[in-house]
């Protein structure tokens, strides 16, 4: 099947009578010798009008010297025909907004890399400056106030260095803005003096809109509105916009998420042509699909997920053989139903990932895929993606194959009720998985010799708590509490990641291009911090240079029990690197592999579907040459997916310090216990013990007294009476005060903390409370 443009082209013909470029011969031009282009073959294949290829382009003119208009590059590539004009003009624009290329006022294009121009995107900050995150890692590069008027949090840009400041930052220039964020904000109206503007709510957005005469649809000063910015920031003014629609007077829990999806530009509205294509899916898995596939109906697989899932992506059966165990991996086949270049894959790609907030999902698919045939539904006939795995005593794989296979889901288990039957035996809970128990036994003593394994390889296993929310059917928060993982959460994992492996060496033996995920190990700035931040435990770690994951598990073992190990443990999670997708195999650092990949999750990952596409075209035994995914698509796919992922994150956590706070304004006046998270001159931080919820306790609700801040100890001092407030401290609060819009909560020190502390002795000297 040709695929349909969903970047920079669209289908075409035959090129063979076009003069200078030839698709399987050398082209001859006036610009010299005859130049083949490696990639023609490919192009020819996957569009019925080939064009030269990106990486044809992108070697002409980086020998040419110079930067050519698009109407001399054209010449020079012997394109004359209209419609070939017309491709070459949007695989340019793709391979601006790729960063590939830069063009200057003029109109003339050049290889980006030979001007050591970096591609990456903006991270601003509240205070009018911001950083350059390069798209191909290292170190965030520093971007002056001056700098930032001409963009947006969330752009992309191409920039340039231009010095190194005092602290050894690099400073950069922005040449060229490369793509621009989402063009929709949540914002309140001002209106002073008869201009209108929208103060963005995310603070990061640092320049307010401007909102001309007759585009404020009627919204009056102080309203929350979504507003749609039309003309871009430059250096010589803000942004300009129009306002789209009045959310209301004041922020309630009920608009939270619809605040979120706007904020972040979540696409959540489906084309017409996506849904019709997913109507046209059939329901039922027929007879043809099932041919050439291997039958794997009978074999007892059950998917163990959350009570509130929808879509199951995986499911799994495990058998003792000899020297070990026979573990199945069986992934929703995504792959047959998304195809490359259908408008269903377009929304997929352009979404990159489910985002999930309480009670509500904006789905990388359709629900009728998603929930119906592509998610493996108990009793039901389902196309999967099998990796079948022979693993030792050891806990190591020693055989992989994988397979497009059919199956039949056992079962619809729950983490929950797994573990009350594998780990707290209960009768009840074993009885009514008395016909899947057996196979559960195995899967839980396969995961005790891979738990081992993990252990002897040294990965890091921060051993966090999900928050969850429960709300009422107005969307407030009725429950909230933080949930710890268990071995039946910890037994699936180990399965994926053991998928996940095998999937990534399976590409990497065959060279096919596909996304693997990787994690350095943590930035050098970072881990000096880390370990200025341990000095005050009387921990340590081995220097930047030695580090090793099992140095961090090791510390996580001492930890373990302490009344400030989840402070601790917080902060070495945030001194990580961030995991990405990358076309190249780098290794994941903190699980300490050297091959890592997305394979278990198609349904809500756009990385997991390239995936399975890769292997796919492996079984069907397609050359990497013939693949429809170039190297350089797949460097493109992976920066825009990483980015799509943080965006969901940031969405999520947005949702859940709002939901927070809503929790919170309902217990003003309560105590709860918790730990000083942070310290600072105004005040501390506190995170609360069984919630996980944070608030501050203000310097001036603190003990009457001068206060010294020691930022280096990370402490807190009161002269008269040397009280000393340190990190990982214990502490009684009370409620003083929560905003959902402000996303702030305030806490004050518990009448019986106070009394605790009026007893101290005196001593030390600072600031005034």
């Amino acid at each position: 099947m040709k695929r349909r443009a969903s970047s920079d082209k669209t289908p075409r013909k035959s090129a063979t009578k076009r003069p200078g470029w030839m698709p399987s011969a050398p082209a001859r031009t006036k610009a010299g010798p005859q130049r083949t282009d490696p990639h023609a073959q490919r192009e020819a294949q996957r569009y019925e009008h080939p064009i030269p290829s990106r990486e044809a382009i992108l070697e002409f003119l980086g020998k040419h010297g110079q930067l050519l208009k698009a109407e001399s590059l054209a010449h020079e590539l012997g394109l004359a025909d209209p419609r070939d004009l017309e491709a070459l003009d949007k695989r340019l624009a793709a391979m601006l907004r790729d960063g590939q290329l830069l063009q200057n006022r003029r109109g003339g294009y050049g290889v980006a890399q030979k001007l050591d121009l970096i591609p990456g995107a903006i991270l601003a900050n509240a205070e009018g400056f911001g950083f350059l995150r390069p798209d191909a890692g290292g170190d965030d590069i520093y971007l002056s106030p001056a700098q930032m008027r001409k963009v947006l949090h969330g752009d992309r840009v191409l920039a340039s260095i231009v010095g190194v400041d005092h602290r050894g930052r690099k400073q950069g220039a922005i040449v060229e803005v490369l793509e621009r964020r989402a063009s929709r904000l949540v914002g309140r109206v001002v209106t002073e003096n008869g201009i209108v503007v929208v103060t963005p709510d995310d603070r990061r957005l640092h320049q307010d809109v401007l909102i001309p005469p007759g585009k404020d649809r009627g919204a009056r000063s102080g309203q929350i509105v979504v507003a749609e910015i039309t003309q871009p920031p430059t250096a010589q003014r803000g942004p300009i916009g129009e306002i789209v629609s009045v959310l209301g007077e004041r922020l309630v829990p009920s608009l939270i998420v619809e605040m979120a999806i706007a904020s972040h530009g979540l696409p959540h509205d489906w084309p017409d042509d996506t849904l019709r294509e997913a109507a046209q899916v059939e329901p039922n898995v027929s007879r043809e699909e099932i041919a050439g596939r291997l039958d794997l109906r009978d074999l007892p697989l059950v998917t163990i997920d959350g009570e509130d899932a929808r879509d199951f992506d995986d499911a799994v059966y495990a058998e003792p053989v000899q020297d070990g165990f026979r573990l199945v991996v069986a992934i929703a086949d995504v792959s047959h139903y998304v195809r490359p270049g259908t408008a269903l894959d377009e929304q997929a790609v352009k979404r990159a990932t489910s985002v999930y907030f309480p009670g509500f999902v904006v789905p990388m698919l359709p629900e009728t895929l998603s929930n119906g045939i592509c998610s493996l539904n108990p009793k039901v006939e389902r196309l999967c993606m099998v990796c079948d795995m022979r693993v030792n005593r050891d806990g190591e794989v020693v055989r992989s194959t994988f397979h497009t296979a059919v199956m039949r889901s056992h079962a619809r288990l729950t983490y929950t009720r797994v573990w009350q039957a594998l780990g707290e035996k209960d009768a009840a809970a074993r009885a009514e998985l008395a016909d899947v128990l057996p196979y559960l036994e195995h899967l839980h003593q396969l995961y005790r010799i891979l738990a081992k394994a993990r252990q002897r390889r040294g990965a890091i296993d921060f051993d966090s708590r999900e928050v969850k929310f429960r709300l009422d059917k107005a969307g407030a928060v009725v429950q909230l509490g933080a949930e710890p993982r268990n071995d039946a959460h910890k037994l699936i994992e180990e399965c994926m990641i053991a998928a996940n492996v095998e999937a990534a060496k399976f590409l990497a033996q065959r060279k096919i291009p596909a996304l693997y995920r990787v994690h350095a190990p943590p930035p050098e700035a970072k881990y000096e911090d880390l370990l200025e931040f341990l000095r005050e435990f009387h921990l340590k770690l081995p220097p930047h240079a030695q580090v090793q994951p099992k140095d961090f598990s090791s510390l996580l073992k001492k930890i373990h029990g302490r009344t400030d190990a989840g402070l601790i443990e917080s902060v070495l999670l945030r001194s990580q690197s961030l995991a990405v997708y990358s076309p190249q195999n780098s290794g994941h650092f903190g699980l300490a592999l050297d091959a890592y990949a997305h394979f278990t999750s198609p349904i809500r990952r756009y990385p997991d579907l390239l995936v399975h596409r890769a292997i796919r075209h492996a079984l069907a035994k397609g050359k990497p040459s013939e693949y429809i995914y170039t190297p350089g698509e797949m460097a493109s796919l992976a920066t825009h997916c990483s980015q799509n992922e943080r965006r969901a994150d940031e969405a999520e956590r947005d949702v859940d310090e709002r939901y927070k706070c809503a929790w919170m304004e309902k217990h003003v006046g309560s105590e709860f216990d918790g730990v000083v998270s942070g310290v600072t001159s105004f005040g501390l931080f506190v995170e609360l013990t069984q919630s996980q919820v944070s608030g501050l306790v203000h310097i001036t609700q603190l003990p009457n007294d001068y206060y010294h801040f020691d930022p280096v100890r990370h402490l807190l001092t009161g002269e008269r009476r040397g009280l000393k407030f340190r990190l990982g401290d214990a502490v009684r609060v009370q409620v003083l005060r929560a905003s959902l819009e402000d996303r702030k909560i305030d806490f004050r020190l518990a009448q019986e903390a106070r009394n605790e502390i009026f007893a101290s002795p005196a001593g030390g000297r600072g600031r005034r409370a």
